[in-house]
């Protein structure tokens, strides 16, 4: 047996099955092992996709994703990845190789770990053929309990040895590190009790780590006469609930925004707080705000974030104010009711003077069109916003990963969720200047039959930029590139292609993708004279 074999061995027995990969001289050997010994290889074509893709089967799973790409350039590749995997608390270990150890010069090589720990992520040079493989068990330990990438540097030419230890090494679980639950004190309970039944216009706020706590939160939110809402990560978790605003922030929809604006205390369950979370304050501008998390934290981003911060896991914090609630309705009337549920309803707006489409009115179609059972990926960039509108997927059939606020991401989360949901229709929704970026993946989805439909809200720009420049009275001609023919593109890796411009027919186009089994994409001309409310007033913030 040879050392990289047995490498391949140790991640098999971290019940990894499915790793995404593109390969070169550092880890070519090694990702023929895994496959030989049982995974599945999703062969991207970039690096960037693959621990992207990796990334997103991470959210999608809950289970730590694993990537690999070769040394040097194949690691600097991915130096965008990482940190918004880092930023969103992903777990993930990353197979990179590195350069031949004994060998004088050698082109691609560079020192990695700087690269790697300026994003945020975690290096593990593994050297010593004797330590190697406690080494892979100790990073994945690391990644599940941290929750962060961890990168693993394996010479070439020491993967080359002959390996003649033993294979049943103890695996990660070993190794966690897993805490005791937290249990919220007393005093902080009561204290949050006091804020809440003198407070008048409550909103609970949820995030990832409240997911699990779901069905306590709208106990807990009926006795405290709360509304509720989520951040855009757990967009979906309060689906089907009365009183429910949707997602908050920046995203919030302009009637939900007015009925946040009159909030006078914030309860965040298992979120960061973050900045967009509040619209950078702008959201609930006169409302105290109670934190319950297990890292609670007065400030967020160089921001004041709670005024109240209490250590919890999240289903015990909310379990504990039950009993010392109210029960008071507070703003849990009627009225309200049918302003929440009015405040999702997407709105009918006037149609561009220049004959495109509204992009409100092509994410209306496909709220229409798609069914529950279809998984949503929704990107970054000023198309994100709108998209972000539609109500009818699920929390665990909705997946975002935006932290780092970059773009071209979308096509290889979309891998990533269709790897990790085989039996879900993927829909990505995303930009045209972020789905160029890595355009290169539809041949991935079609090689590997990934029934994805991505879709390209088209303004033939750079949307955010554009309406930045635009607000500014300067040229926009570094931003505006004229409408590529995505149809003809996605034919060109064979699949199936549309243009649309109306639409009408939106509604029959998705029910011959659902049965077509077949990855696609669409091209959806939008008009780039529509801005977003919420570009329009970061840029006017911005100027302030």
């Amino acid at each position: 047996m040879k050392l990289y074999e047995a490498l391949a061995n140790a991640f098999r027995r971290e019940r990894v099955e499915t790793c995404f990969a593109l390969l070169g001289d550092a880890n070519m050997h090694w990702a023929g092992a895994l496959a030989e010994q049982g995974a599945r290889l999703i062969y991207t074509r970039h690096e960037h996709a693959a621990v992207a893709g990796a990334a997103a089967y991470a959210r999608s799973t809950g289970k730590t994703g694993c990537a690999t790409v070769t040394c040097g350039p194949g690691l600097t590749q991915v130096l965008t990845i990482l940190p918004i995997a880092v930023r969103a608390k992903l777990p993930l270990v990353v197979f990179a190789g590195e350069a031949p150890l004994h060998k004088a010069w050698y082109n691609q090589g560079i020192d990695q770990r700087p690269f790697v720990e300026a994003c945020g992520a975690i290096y593990l040079p593994l050297h010593d053929t004797s330590e190697m493989l406690t080494g892979i068990h100790k990073a994945f330990a690391i990644a599940a309990d941290k929750r962060i990438p961890v990168v693993l540097g394996v010479p070439f030419d020491v993967q080359q040895h002959d390996w003649e230890g033993v294979l049943d090494e103890p695996i990660s679980d070993a190794y966690r590190q897993r805490p005791d639950p937290v249990v919220p004190d007393e005093s902080d309970i009561a204290e949050a009790a006091m804020w809440i039944n003198s407070s008048e216009r409550p909103v609970v706020l949820a995030g990832l780590g409240a997911i699990d706590a779901r069905s306590a939160i709208v106990d807990m939110a009926a006795q405290a006469g709360a509304l509720l809402a989520t951040t855009l990560p757990a967009k979906g978790l309060f689906r089907g609930e009365d009183y429910n605003l949707g997602v908050a922030g920046g995203f919030a929809t302009e009637r939900s925004k007015a009925i946040f604006s009159q909030s006078d205390l914030v309860i965040g369950i298992g979120t960061r707080l973050a900045a967009h979370a509040f619209d950078s304050g702008r959201l609930t501008p006169d409302a105290r705000v109670i934190h319950i998390d297990i890292d609670p934290r007065e400030t967020v981003q160089g921001r004041k974030a709670s005024d109240l911060q209490i250590r919890s896991d999240a289903g015990l914090g909310v379990q504990a104010l039950i009993p010392r609630l109210d029960g008071a309705s507070r703003w849990r009337k009627e009225t309200m009711r049918q302003r929440t549920q009015t405040a999702l309803e997407l709105p009918d707006l006037d149609p561009p003077s220049d004959g495109y489409l509204h992009p409100m009115d092509v994410v209306k179609a496909l709220q229409k069109a798609i069914p529950e059972n279809c998984h949503v990926v929704n990107t970054s960039g000023h198309s994100a916003y709108y998209s972000a509108h539609m109500n009818q997927t699920p929390q665990d059939h909705f997946t975002v990963i935006r932290e780092f606020g970059a773009i071209g991401n979308g096509t290889s989360f979309a891998l990533g969720v269709a790897a990790a949901h085989p039996d879900r229709p993927v829909v990505l929704i995303d930009g045209d200047g972020s789905a160029l970026m890595h355009i290169q993946e539809l041949e991935t989805m079609q090689r590997h039959g990934f029934q994805v439909l991505t879709i390209v809200l088209n303004d033939g720009a750079y949307g955010s930029e554009v309406h930045k420049l635009r607000a500014d009275g300067v040229s926009v001609e570094g931003s505006v590139f004229g409408r590529p023919d995505f149809a003809g593109i996605g034919r060109g890796f064979g699949i199936e292609g549309r243009t649309i411009t109306s639409t009408q027919g939106i509604g029959s186009a998705f029910q011959e993708f659902l049965q077509s089994g077949r990855p696609s994409i669409w091209d959806i001309h939008i008009s780039d004279e529509v801005a977003s409310p919420q570009i329009l007033k970061a840029h006017k913030a911005a100027h302030a």
